[in-house]
């Protein structure tokens, strides 16, 4: 893929990720809900790359048709949960960090309101859930579907020269760690199975970052 094909394609994936981000939070407020968004958007320091972190009291989340999701209660708080979701729109994908959020518990304090209202607390979200608790570990995931979850945040640290999270990420999943990195994330997307809409986003991506990457 030519650089100027893979800039565009980064721009609309950008439009389509911020776009997905107004219907939701149209669809939330109409509902009388509240939604708070955390992450790289919150912190004032978003890219092209960035995923959707969503903080919603009183789930259960996520919201549409996701292609793909990913549930490890650990990663949120305990009496909530985390639901990792893939949604297809755009020429990638667009992945959303969901974390339900007990109604009582103060909201970090990097949160940004975009719809209802609720109490903030001083702590940061890791602060908020090492003092709180977390939910309980998974007793195991679908290996495919882990990888193609992580295959797309690995392609995004390739794109960003992060060739150390890249070489653990890889590692993690199997691949080889000797080979070039985007080479080894598109043998792990083939040894997930046969060609689906959302492997074609995967490789896509991975196309995207390799002709981008730092």
């Amino acid at each position: 893929m030519e650089r100027n094909e893979a800039e565009r394609m980064l721009a609309e994936h950008a439009d389509a990720r911020d776009e997905l981000l107004h219907s939701i939070t149209a669809e939330i407020r109409t509902a009388g809900k509240t939604l708070w968004q955390i992450g790289s958007f919150a912190h004032g320091r978003p890219d092209a790359w960035s995923d959707l972190d969503l903080l919603v009291p009183d789930g259960p989340w996520p919201i549409g048709r996701p292609a793909l999701t990913l549930d490890n209660p650990a990663n949120g708080p305990r009496g909530g949960g985390y639901t990792g979701a893939a949604y297809l729109t755009g020429p990638l994908l667009v992945w959303v960090d969901w974390y339900t959020w007990p109604a009582a518990l103060p909201v970090p304090e990097e949160a940004r309101v975009l719809a209802g209202e609720g109490p903030q607390s001083g702590l940061s979200l890791s602060e908020t859930l090492d003092r709180h608790g977390r939910g309980p570990a998974p007793d195991r995931f679908d290996q495919g579907d882990f990888a193609l979850a992580m295959i797309p945040i690995a392609a995004k640290y390739v794109a960003r020269g992060n060739a150390e999270a890249v070489a653990g990420m890889v590692s993690m999943l199997g691949g080889d760690v000797d080979a070039d990195p985007i080479d080894g994330l598109r043998a792990l997307v083939r040894a997930t199975g046969g060609p689906s809409p959302l492997t074609e986003r995967i490789a896509r991506t991975l196309d995207v970052a390799e002709a981008l990457r730092r």
